[in-house]
């Protein structure tokens, strides 16, 4: 943490300002307090740490130092999404994790529910509108908004690689597979499919049309 630069805020200052929105969005007469959040902001931070630290653009560094600016939507979104984990993880039955949840999708039209696992380092790009269900996430996965990964009739959810990005308007549905380094394209639908690595994916399930990926994942959202 000692690289970590949390923007105009300390982490008892967040507790208390996550505190005050979940009571302002919310005024059921069971106000959070800030001691319930501090048991778990240190793990949330860290964890909040190491996934911007995966992510070597400006707007995640200040300084050469990684930062985290709770004023940025992208950041917010993504540190709440691991806060409501974070708390999900110890106990998925704490109102408190819901509560998490239901501000990141009030706030910023996400919905991720706390008990969804995204991977160590992942990135969301103006993601209003994106749902993303009980898939298999790859390590360094971007998604954009109006994205949707989920299950078919039966249940099934998709198998997501490393190194994906899912661009606006994508979905990957059901059971399909995707390879590493793959590109879904801007309101491409991958509906029980299988995708092998490195291609770009444009269209829909029945008329998809695959191309070779020739630049990196890594090189496109996180480098």
């Amino acid at each position: 943490m000692s690289e970590f630069i949390l923007h105009d805020m300390t982490a008892e200052d967040l507790c208390v300002y996550v505190a005050r929105q979940l009571s302002l969005f919310f005024p059921d007469n069971r106000p959070v307090l800030p001691e319930q959040l501090r048991t778990v902001m240190g793990e949330a931070l860290e964890r909040t740490c190491v996934c911007f630290t995966g992510i070597e653009k400006k707007k995640f560094r200040a300084e050469d130092q990684v930062m985290f600016n709770y004023l940025h939507p992208d950041h917010y979104a993504m540190f709440l999404y691991l806060l409501s984990n974070t708390v999900s993880r110890r106990d998925s039955s704490n109102p408190l994790a819901f509560r998490l949840f239901y501000l990141n999708k009030v706030m910023h039209g996400l919905d991720v529910f706390h008990d969804t696992q995204l991977p160590e380092v992942f990135q969301f790009m103006h993601p209003l509108g994106t749902i993303l269900g009980q898939a298999k996430y790859g390590n360094y996965f971007c998604v954009y908004q109006g994205c949707s990964v989920g299950c078919d009739e039966d249940g099934d959810f998709p198998e997501i690689g490393e190194h994906v990005i899912l661009y606006a308007g994508a979905s990957v549905i059901g059971h399909s597979k995707i390879g590493d380094n793959v590109v879904v394209g801007a309101n491409a639908m991958i509906l029980n499919r299988d995708i092998p690595s490195n291609k770009v994916i444009l269209g829909n399930s029945s008329h998809l049309n695959m191309r070779d990926n020739t630049k990196h994942v890594l090189e496109r959202r996180f480098r």
